[in-house]
């Protein structure tokens, strides 16, 4: 995947844990509601738990800052599609915004235009995506024709209100049910 950040550093960000992707990231050292492994050219993350206490206009803010983020690489759990896809855009099923009540947050907008949030490249055969939250993904939902994300809907939302570009894939948990 080609990087698009400015300072040529490599941001991965796990809507959930590495472990759910069969990675094992060792992630052990925690800022700012996130789990954190800095290696020379790159960095991930993922959030402790997916709470408002750990992901927030403020702790989103708090990594930009502190790491330079102007791009991230973020990876969402995806089912009804048995491959990854490219997240071009979304729609929120999950009755979660963990922007609600928190904006104005510092000289940040109230209601941010929310449009254009996914870096996308002439190639990209992407996919928008029915994000249903964490609770509702462990059920495998299944509805013809529809990719569901457990979470793109609801971080890349902070992101973007931060001022961070993302480009987000959206991993196949490979289920016999797609459709």
């Amino acid at each position: 995947m080609e990087n698009d950040n400015s300072n040529t550093e490599i941001i991965n960000y796990y809507n959930t844990t590495p472990s759910n992707f069969g990675i094992n990231a060792g992630l052990k050292n925690s800022e700012f509601g996130h789990y954190i492994i800095h290696n020379e050219n790159m960095t991930t993350m993922t959030p402790i738990g997916f709470k408002k206490k750990y992901i927030s206009p403020e702790n989103m803010l708090l990594l930009k800052e502190q790491y330079n983020i102007d791009v991230i690489q973020m990876f969402d759990r995806v089912i009804g599609t048995e491959k990854n896809v490219v997240i071009t855009d979304h729609i929120n099923r999950s009755g979660l915004s963990f922007l609600a009540g928190k904006t104005p947050h510092q000289n940040l907008p109230t209601f941010p235009d929310m449009s254009n949030i996914y870096i996308t490249k002439d190639k990209d055969a992407g996919k928008c995506v029915h994000t249903i939250g964490p609770d509702e993904f462990k059920k495998s939902p299944q509805e013809k024709g529809v990719v569901f994300s457990e979470a793109a809907a609801i971080i890349s939302t902070l992101w973007h209100y931060v001022g961070v570009r993302i480009r987000c894939l959206g991993i196949s948990e490979n289920n016999d049910r797609c459709v």
